[in-house]
C-alpha cells in the first residue's frame, strides 16, 4: 500500500494530465443542466445522470451561467464575443458580470475557459468543470505540504476538506469560489517556490503564474467572498515570506521581475476596465445588487451549522431555506482554536502562521458576530461582504488552524480527558445544530452527528499519534464522501438539450433571421424558461439581464417613473395582453420583475419572434399580428408582424 501511495504521490501530476484527457474526451462533467428536461414534453428519449441527480436548486448554474455560456458558441457577433447580442437581446458585456469565455486577450487572466475557445460546447463545459476541481485539489494538497511542513497524510486531509467541502461543491460552478481558493493559494506556492530557487529562469516563470493568479482573483468580481478570503490569503502570504525570509537572496533582477508583474497586471487591469468600466458603473448604481453597504452581525448559528451538512446530498429539502445557502465547511469547530490556543500558550510556540490566522479569524468571527460602525467596515473593505457570505473565511480558516496546529501539537491529554472534552462538546454542537435546523434532522441524523463529533473531536485530541492521523483521513474521506461527492451530478454531454426539437427549431428560425425573441410568461413560464431560447443562439430580451438596460425600458416608461423596478440584476417574466390598460411594471422579488407588455408595445422593443406555451394567435388586431411558426416540446414560436 505504501508503495502504491508513493507511485501516486510521485506522478500525482501526469495521472492528473491523463484522468483530465479521459475525462475531458468521454464529455463529463457537474452539471445539472438535464434538469431542463423537467420543463419540455414529449421527449423522445430522457437522459439520466451517470451518478447522481440534478439540481433544481442550481438554477443560477443551469438555468441562467451555462445557458449563457453556451449562447456564446451561437451569436452573431461572431464566436465568443466580448459583447455579446444574444443575452439581453442587446450588446452585453459578456466578460465581467457571470464572466463568460471570451475571444479577447482578456482571457489570458481565465485559464479555465481557455477549453471552450478550443473544444465543442459539451468538451468545453468539460474541461471548465473538470480541471477546477483537479486544480483545487492539486494546489490544496501543495498548499497543505507548505503549511504541514510536508507531511503527506495532514495535506491528504487538508485538501479532502477543502476541495469537497460542503460549500464549495453546492456553489461549485459560479461566482468564482473555485477559483479564488485556486489562485489564492496557487500564488503562494508560487511565492514559497521563487524564494527557494535562485534560477532566474523559473523565477520569470513563477511569477508568471502569480501575474495569472492575480489577475484571474480580481475578476472573479465577487466582493462578498473576494474581500474575506483575501485577508485569509493576506496573512497567509505574510506568513510565507516571514518563514522563507533566511533562504531568499533577491537582486536588481528581482526588482525588475516585481515592476514587471505590477506593470503587466495594472496594463491587464486597465485594458478591462476600459472595456467593462460602463458596465460596473451600471452594476454599481442599480437597485440590486447595487452598492449597499454591509455593517455585519447576526451570524452566530453558522458557527454550529456544519453537522447538519452531512446530510444535505441526500436528503429531503428544507422547507425554511435552501441548502446552497446554509452550506459551509465541515471545520470540526472549535477544534482548529482550541489546538492553536494549546500549541500557542501551552506549548508557547510562537508559530507565525498560527498567531496570523487566530488574528485574521478572530476579526472575521467578530464581523459575522456583531454589528460594526459604518465607517469601520468600511475602511475595512468588508461593507463589500454580509457576514452569510464572509463566514466562508472563517470555517476557511477553521480548517486551516486545526491542520497547521496539528502539526506542532505535542504530548497529549489522558485517555478521560479526551472522552470527557470530545463528549461534553460533541453533546452541546449537536443539540445546538438540532435548533438550528428546526426539526430536519431526524433523530437518526442526530444520532450519526452525535457519535461523528465524538469520534472526530477524540481523535483530533489524540493529537500527532499515527494513528490519530489516519483515523482522521478516514473520517475526512467518509464527510467528504457523504457530504460533498455527491452534491453535483456526474453528467455526460449535452444531448439533453442539443438533441431536442425544440432547440432545433430555435436555431433553424434564427439562422434564417436573427431578429429578437421574448418570452411570454402569460403561462406562468417565467424562470427559467426565459434563458432556454439562449442556449440556442436567440437573442433574447427578457433573458436573465445581469444589469439593465435603461434605455430600452425607458420606452415603456418615459418618465422613469418605475425605474427603481427595471434597475437591477433580474429575471423578467413578460406577460403579452391586448386590453386597453398600458404596460407596467411590477417587482416580485429582488431579482425578479414583471412587465405586464400591450402587444402595441412589441415593436418599440423590435420584437420579431414571441415564444409561449400559450396560444397567443388571439391576442393579434389589427396592427400586430402574432403568427405560429412551431410548436415543439410543448411551446409555441410566434413570429410578429406589423400590420
Amino acid at each position: 500500500m505504501e508503495k502504491l501511495t508513493g507511485i501516486v504521490y510521485k506522478y500525482r501530476f501526469w495521472i492528473s494530465g491523463i484522468l483530465l484527457i479521459l475525462l475531458v474526451f468521454f464529455e463529463i462533467h457537474g452539471s445539472s443542466i438535464l434538469y431542463w428536461q423537467n420543463y419540455l414534453s414529449n421527449l423522445t428519449n430522457i437522459y439520466e445522470p451517470l451518478i447522481g441527480i440534478s439540481r433544481g436548486i442550481r438554477s443560477d448554474e443551469w438555468a441562467v451561467n451555462t445557458p449563457m455560456l453556451l449562447s456564446q458558441y451561437y451569436n452573431n457577433s461572431g464566436l465568443f464575443p466580448y459583447f455579446s447580442e444574444t443575452i439581453r437581446g442587446t450588446l452585453t458585456d459578456t466578460f465581467i458580470i457571470y464572466g463568460q469565455p471570451v475571444r479577447d486577450v482578456a482571457i489570458f487572466f481565465r485559464p479555465f475557459h481557455w477549453g471552450y475557445l478550443l473544444l465543442s460546447p459539451a468538451k468545453g463545459l468539460s474541461f471548465f468543470w473538470i480541471s477546477r476541481v483537479i486544480a483545487l485539489f492539486l494546489v490544496s494538497f501543495e498548499f497543505g505540504m507548505i503549511l504541514t511542513q510536508k507531511s503527506k497524510l495532514l495535506s491528504l486531509i487538508y485538501a479532502l476538506l477543502i476541495t469537497w467541502s460542503p460549500v464549495v461543491q453546492w456553489w461549485f460552478a459560479i461566482n468564482g469560489l473555485v477559483e479564488m481558493l485556486v489562485f489564492g493559494q496557487l500564488a503562494l506556492i508560487m511565492i514559497t517556490l521563487y524564494m527557494n530557487n535562485q534560477n532566474y529562469y523559473k523565477r520569470s516563470l513563477y511569477a508568471l503564474v502569480v501575474l495569472i493568479c492575480a489577475g484571474g482573483y480580481i475578476l472573479t468580481f465577487y466582493p462578498a467572498w473576494q474581500v474575506p478570503l483575501a485577508y485569509v490569503f493576506l496573512v497567509l502570504f505574510i506568513g510565507v515570506v516571514l518563514e522563507n525570509r533566511k533562504h531568499f537572496h533577491w537582486n536588481k533582477k528581482d526588482v525588475g521581475i516585481g515592476l514587471g508583474l505590477i506593470l503587466f497586471l495594472s496594463i491587464g487591469m486597465i485594458y478591462i476596465l476600459a472595456k467593462s468600466g460602463g458596465t460596473i458603473s451600471s452594476v454599481m448604481n442599480t437597485v440590486y445588487p447595487g452598492g449597499s453597504a454591509e455593517t455585519g452581525g447576526n451570524q452566530f448559528s453558522r458557527l454550529f451549522l456544519y453537522p447538519g451538512n452531512l446530510f444535505f446530498a441526500f436528503s429531503r429539502e428544507l422547507t425554511y431555506a435552501n441548502f446552497c445557502e446554509l452550506a459551509v465547511y465541515f471545520d470540526f469547530f472549535p477544534m482548529g482554536i482550541i489546538l492553536t490556543g494549546w500549541v500557542l500558550f501551552k506549548q508557547k510556540k510562537a508559530d507565525i502562521f498560527l498567531i496570523l490566522m487566530l488574528l485574521a479569524n478572530t476579526a472575521l468571527i467578530l464581523w459575522c458576530l456583531f454589528s460594526w460602525p459604518e465607517w469601520l467596515a468600511k475602511a475595512t473593505l468588508l461593507s463589500y461582504s454580509k457576514p452569510v457570505r464572509a463566514f466562508l473565511a472563517v470555517g476557511f480558516l477553521n480548517i486551516l488552524l486545526l491542520i497547521k496546529a496539528l502539526v506542532l501539537f505535542e504530548g497529549g491529554f489522558s485517555k478521560w480527558i479526551k472522552v470527557g472534552a470530545a463528549l461534553l462538546m460533541s453533546v452541546v454542537i449537536t443539540l445546538l445544530s438540532r435548533e438550528l435546523y428546526e426539526g430536519y434532522l431526524d433523530l437518526k441524523m442526530n444520532i450519526l452527528i452525535l457519535f461523528l463529533l465524538f469520534g472526530s473531536f477524540y481523535v483530533i485530541l489524540s493529537g500527532n499519534k499515527d494513528w490519530a492521523r489516519k483515523a482522521l483521513l478516514v473520517i475526512s474521506l467518509a464527510i467528504v464522501f457523504v457530504a460533498g461527492l455527491f452534491v453535483n451530478p456526474v453528467v455526460s454531454g449535452l444531448d439533453a438539450v442539443y438533441q431536442q426539437n425544440l432547440i432545433k427549431k430555435i436555431q433553424q428560425i434564427n439562422s434564417a433571421d436573427n431578429g429578437l425573441w421574448i418570452v411570454d410568461s402569460g403561462a406562468e413560464i417565467g424562470f427559467p424558461i426565459i434563458n432556454l431560447p439562449l442556449m440556442a443562439g436567440a437573442p433574447t430580451i427578457n433573458s436573465t439581464n445581469v444589469y439593465p438596460v435603461l434605455e430600452r425600458w425607458h420606452l415603456l416608461d418615459p418618465d422613469g417613473s418605475e425605474e427603481d423596478i427595471y434597475n437591477r440584476y433580474a429575471h423578467i417574466s413578460m406577460n403579452l395582453t391586448n386590453t386597453n390598460s398600458e404596460t407596467n411594471f411590477a417587482l416580485k422579488s429582488p431579482d425578479l420583475f414583471e412587465v405586464n407588455l400591450n402587444i402595441a408595445d412589441l415593436e418599440k422593443l423590435e420584437v420579431s419572434y414571441v415564444f409561449s406555451k400559450r396560444d397567443l394567435s388571439t391576442l393579434s388586431n389589427e396592427e400586430v399580428s402574432l403568427i405560429e411558426l412551431a410548436d415543439e416540446n410543448g411551446f409555441k414560436i410566434y413570429t410578429v408582424n406589423y400590420n
